[in-house]
């Protein structure tokens, strides 16, 4: 049963992709914060608590209502699930209550079931019922990917003559793949950089409340190291410099 609970906002994570909307809207932000600065009690946000970790299904609008100004706490009703579980809840949060919905915001829920290798296999009238849309926009949207992968040109095959003078067919879908070459090659092929974990930030646009989300989500340490790798991204050292 969902419990109502006052949560320190730094305890809940909002990089899970829990976040349904395209964009948050500041100008909703400063209305809501204006709100509890005057000592209004709006519904207490939505989070899934997995066990570990609070993940924020509903009211990013409120959560940075209260870190404008400077309050590090908010109501939450918790509830006992995964961050899976958060996501699902999200696609059709605001459906009925709250700030309206743009149609890139249902097509963004929308396309999160269809794009999940098992929500996709639910009916259109089942995704539809989950995010709150009609019929018709699940239909529309599934239809669409379904064009666009279908769009991928495959490999067409070659024929070549061998030295025998027998014409043959070429595998070209191997074409430009790196080799495999052994250790004392002398011209061994550059090995592709691992790839790093990333996190999924739904980062508002003013910069203060980006950088607390991002200490919020990945700590300190990384918050340092990104902002000394900022400053040398934008201010290289020149030449001859000291």
């Amino acid at each position: 049963m969902p419990e109502i609970k006052t949560l320190h906002l730094d305890d809940i994570r909002i990089d899970g992709g829990t976040q349904s909307r395209v964009l948050i809207d500041e100008q909703v932000v400063a209305e809501y914060a204006e709100l509890y600065r005057n000592g209004a009690t709006l519904p207490p946000v939505t989070v899934f608590f997995d066990g570990t970790t609070h993940w924020l299904a509903d009211g990013f609008h409120r959560y940075w209502g209260n870190r404008r100004i400077n309050c590090d706490y908010v109501y939450a009703d918790v509830r006992q699930g995964t961050q899976r579980d958060a996501v699902l809840y999200s696609v059709g949060a605001n459906a009925d209550h709250g700030l309206r919905r743009t149609n890139a915001d249902k097509r963004k829920a929308v396309l999160t079931m269809l794009e999940d290798e098992e929500w996709t296999q639910w009916s259109d009238r089942e995704v539809a019922k989950r995010c709150g849309v009609g019929n018709e926009m699940v239909s529309r949207t599934r239809r669409s990917l379904c064009d666009s992968h279908s769009e991928t040109p495959s490999p067409r095959p070659r024929t070549y003559k061998t030295k025998h003078g027998t014409v043959t067919r070429m595998k070209t879908g191997t074409i430009n793949r790196h080799r495999k070459r052994s250790a004392d090659s002398p011209n061994p092929i550059r090995q592709p950089r691992p790839v790093l974990a990333q996190t999924n930030l739904n980062l508002p646009h003013d910069p203060a409340y980006g950088a607390r989300a991002i200490v919020a989500a990945m700590g300190t340490d990384y918050a340092r190291q990104l902002v000394q790798t900022l400053t040398s991204y934008l201010h290289p050292q020149k030449a001859g410099d000291a």
